[in-house]
């Protein structure tokens, strides 16, 4: 309930700074949120490679309420009243506000958990680290297991959760409260045309189902998702849609850079998000600018230059201090098995591209990604041909009503400058598919649609903010509501999922609170310092990621192949979990680690393990394996945690821990 009190607190706290600073009447209320919780987040940025995360987190709300503070004095109660009723009469505000408060109540009834593979090791993983120790993973020994991934969606999950009790319904709903704010930023409109901002803000929340490829009877994770691609998604268009409502104003304009620096922190691919962002403004810039065209020319360097540094800034500074606070881990920026670097990739896959020594693998991954942009799906209405072709059915209704002149060239320009910047991304992503997937993986496409709706899903919202802001005429009122209603028509035909964030979702949660109830257990007896390996017999890899996401300790990794089964060698390979298997039986498993009592004991020593957990033994470990362990094993014994005595003990192995449970 704290938690639930606290987040309602943060959006109180936010929508009055959003009314102190909208009453001046330079910077329209709907814009502010986006970048308030950017700027918040890199202030805990800054904080945090300092160390002091928690110290960053009472500043963003000590400056917020100086913000009240100055607001009340200098506008005195009365006028504070008034803008604070003013601000949140703003369809943009209201609806930010509304659907923000809505979802943190809605996931605090509900808690939905993380359900996706990638939510255990990196993106759901890094958040609770920096929640519950106050600390960058990569600066802490016990997070690198998550370090390469990068901070935005921890900086903004920190931010509503800054007192160290972690929850994964308030990292979701913080998540969703940016994607919110990113939406808000479309709906900047006068007052009189608050139809428009309500019908662009639907259309924006809609579109994460709108670009996506729905399995019939799925539970959907658009909004109960810990992953980055929708922050990315959101903070792209969002960005781009902050810009528009500045209208040039040389002082707001560079509340642009805010959003626009945290998105180049939230995943490695950002920082070519970021440029492309930086390339477009810069290039709107140049249209839309008034003066003789060498001022414009000048101006539009100057601003669309500006966010560029912001943006190289952002990315270099992650990567400096993740190779300072690492200096014993590979950090440097590489591609592949064969640990080429990006600058090395771009050549050879131009050369591949321009057809010079071009090799089988490229060819066919290149006539895959032909084939893949006309027959995968990547919208509710089909491949990449088809989303392209709503966005710019789209940007054409914008272009017919907007004036002649400067506005038309600039949604013209805008959209082919979004078209370009897309095939330059596709071809980018077909030169990563053959240089950082497996022959199978590459061929595959694998994750085609996840790398690039996000692209899809920002082009769309920034034309739509386009229509909505050029809807002043019926023309305009009426493109504006057939493409809202489009969006809106298609989802509820083809899109309405039968579960998602609204519902409960126990199903999907049987293993994960099987482990957590384990795992809890084992926490009483363990500490961060300590280092774990975990056995669970016939498991694929699924309750292993559960438990070192769970367990407040170290998980160890496993092997896999023979570990001195065969005479003196050893013929092994690094592996996330391991399944031990006689040498005999090897082939039934596709995780095998041949070991023996001996070898087991000398793997713990050699990795300097503290802790043994065995989740579920089986006939083998029973038969071959109790004389190690204090009371002995069997196959249906519960989960135990056994501290590990050394080598030389009579018995290596001594309980520690028990939990009991219902799912084997």
């Amino acid at each position: 309930m704290l938690q639930l009190a606290w987040a309602l607190f943060v959006l109180l706290l936010l929508t009055g700074t959003c009314a102190v600073l909208a009453s001046g009447g330079k910077v329209h209320a709907a814009l502010l949120p986006l970048p308030l919780l950017s700027g918040a987040a890199l202030v805990l940025y800054g904080f945090g490679v300092a160390g002091a995360l928690r110290l960053g987190a009472g500043l963003v709300f000590l400056l917020w309420a100086a913000v009240w503070v100055v607001g009340l004095v200098k506008l005195r109660p009365a006028g504070f009243a008034k803008a604070c009723r003013e601000t949140l009469t703003t369809p943009g505000i209201a609806l930010f506000l509304g659907g923000a408060a809505f979802l943190w109540v809605l996931f605090f009834a509900l808690q939905p958990m993380f359900t996706q593979w990638d939510e255990f090791t990196a993106w759901g993983l890094a958040p609770k680290m920096v929640v519950e120790r106050a600390a960058f993973y990569v600066a802490d020994p016990v997070n690198l297991k998550a370090s390469f991934t990068y901070p935005a969606t921890s900086l903004v999950t920190f931010l509503f959760q800054p007192f160290g009790a972690w929850a994964e319904w308030a990292c979701l709903a913080a998540l969703d409260t940016l994607a919110l704010a990113c939406a808000a930023a479309a709906t900047a409109l006068h007052r009189q045309r608050w139809y428009s901002g309500v019908l662009v803000f639907a259309a924006g929340v809609l579109l994460p189902y709108f670009f996506r490829d729905p399995t019939p009877g799925a539970y959907a994770t658009q909004y109960v998702n810990a992953m980055a691609d929708l922050p990315m998604a959101m903070l792209f268009g969002g960005t781009l849609c902050l810009y528009l409502g500045t209208q040039h104003r040389r002082g707001v304009f560079w509340l642009t850079a805010l959003p626009l620096a945290l998105l180049t922190l939230t995943k490695d691919i950002c920082f070519a998000y970021g440029l492309i962002a930086a390339f477009v403004i810069g290039l709107d810039w140049l249209v839309r600018a008034e003066g003789a065209r060498r001022d414009r020319l000048v101006s539009a360097l100057l601003h669309g230059g500006g966010l560029a540094v912001v943006v190289v800034a952002a990315f270099l500074s992650w990567s400096r201090y993740t190779a300072a606070v690492t200096p014993t881990v590979d950090t440097a920026a590489s591609v592949g098995s064969a640990g080429l670097s990006y600058g090395a990739v771009l050549t050879g896959g131009i050369k591949q591209l321009l057809g010079i020594g071009r090799d089988e693998k490229f060819a066919q991954i290149m006539a895959a990604m032909g084939d893949a942009f006309f027959t995968r799906r990547v919208c509710l209405l089909g491949g990449g041909a088809a989303a392209v072709l709503v966005i710019t059915l789209v940007a054409a209704a914008a272009w017919l009503a907007a004036e002649k002149g400067a506005p038309r060239r600039s949604i013209l320009v805008m959209h082919l400058a979004f078209a370009a910047c897309f095939a330059a991304l596709y071809a980018f992503h077909l030169i990563l598919y053959y240089y950082n997937f497996s022959d199978v993986e590459g061929l595959a496409l694998k994750d085609y649609d996840r790398y690039l709706t996000p692209y899809y899903q920002a082009w769309m919202l920034t034309m739509l903010c386009r229509l909505a802001h050029q809807a002043r005429g019926k023309l305009g009122r009426g493109a504006l509501g057939a493409a809202a209603a489009a969006v809106m028509v298609v989802f509820c035909w083809r899109g309405v999922p039968a579960a998602g964030f609204w519902t409960a979702a126990d199903s999907l949660y049987t293993l994960r609170t099987d482990v957590e109830t384990r795992a809890e257990a084992m926490n009483t007896v363990l500490d961060w310092k300590d280092r774990v390996l975990v056995l669970s017999q016939g498991d694929d890899a699924t309750r292993w990621y559960y438990y070192r996401y769970e367990l407040t300790a170290q998980v160890v990794n496993g092997f896999g192949g023979f570990y001195g089964r065969l005479g003196e060698t050893e013929d092994r390979w690094d592996s996330d979990f391991m399944n031990l298997v006689e040498s005999e039986n090897w082939t039934l498993y596709d995780y095998k680690a041949v070991c023996v009592p001996d070898t087991l004991v000398a793997y713990m020593a050699e990795k300097d393990c503290d802790y043994l957990l065995i989740d579920r033994a089986d006939d083998y470990l029973q038969r071959e394996f109790s004389p190690l362990f204090e009371g002995g094993l069997t196959a249906d014994m519960p989960a135990t945690l056994y501290h590990f005595e050394g080598e030389d003990a009579e018995v290596p192995f001594t309980v520690a821990a028990v939990a009991e449970s219902e799912v084997q």
